[in-house]
């Protein structure tokens, strides 16, 4: 499948919320379902908004909150923050089963021309306490979170524009061993499939590397020096291949 058609596939995947409940009183509820669509949004330069998608597949009314965070990759961690460059509207959803509703995603002011910002949209199920009919006593849902990611694009960008520079080490730091990659490019890298040798570390998707950031993943065991790192550049539809560096 080429990048264009597997971003196509993508974008027509829902992904589900499967929402539990608590017992309170030994009265329970039947869990919600929520169905979000795009799993990857993203708002190009030629773009004011984007737009997200929240259906309730459930059998009652589900709450959710919706917020906006900048997200950066500092010292191999990622890390957030408040801010106002873009905004969901609304930012609270009342859905009745069935119903669905979109949510604008407002860029406001838009990045520097050639830059890729990332974001974190988060999506929490506010939880409500409902009457059961029959024990006439109180259940409380369990509060779910959702975390998307979403990819805001100044003039002379875009998703499929530039590439990943990637270099990667493994640190033994604090007693543990992680596998450590920094990107030098002006667009993130999101890692699918990766494995030493064939030790696979992860089946599907293993993480995001952002632009001039490095992110650490822990390690299991040892790893035995001339090993091969594969994985798969899922935003460029690429295998990546790579002796192994030196323990640091």
């Amino acid at each position: 499948m080429t990048g264009a058609g597997r971003t196509r596939a993508l974008r027509r995947l829902g992904l589900w919320l499967a929402v539990a409940s608590l017992q309170v009183g030994g009265a329970a509820r039947a869990g919600n379902a929520v169905l979000i669509w795009p799993v990857d949004p993203v708002i190009t330069a030629a773009q004011k908004a984007s737009e997200l998608w929240v259906e309730n597949r459930g059998t009652s009314t589900t709450l959710i909150q919706v917020r906006v965070f900048g997200w950066q990759q500092r010292n191999g961690t990622d890390g957030y923050q408040n801010q106002q460059r873009v905004i969901a509207s609304p930012p609270m959803l009342r859905l009745e089963p069935g119903q669905k509703q979109v949510v604008r995603l407002l860029k406001q002011p838009p990045p520097a021309a050639g830059e890729e910002l990332a974001y974190r949209i988060l999506l929490d199920e506010i939880p409500t306490p409902h009457l059961d009919s029959q024990d006439k006593t109180h259940s409380v849902n369990f509060q779910m979170r959702y975390s998307l990611p979403l990819f805001v694009y100044g003039e002379r960008a875009a998703p499929d524009a530039g590439e990943p520079l990637l270099s990667w080490r493994v640190v033994e730091e604090g007693g543990g061993v992680f596998l450590e990659f920094s990107n030098h490019g002006s667009v993130h890298a999101r890692l699918i499939q990766a494995q030493f040798d064939h030790h696979r570390l992860s089946e599907g998707l293993l993480g995001y590397v952002l632009p001039h950031a490095s992110y650490r993943w822990p390690l299991e065991g040892t790893l035995a020096r001339g090993q091969q790192l594969e994985f798969r550049l899922d935003n460029r539809d690429r295998l990546w291949r790579s002796g192994a560096q030196q323990a640091q």
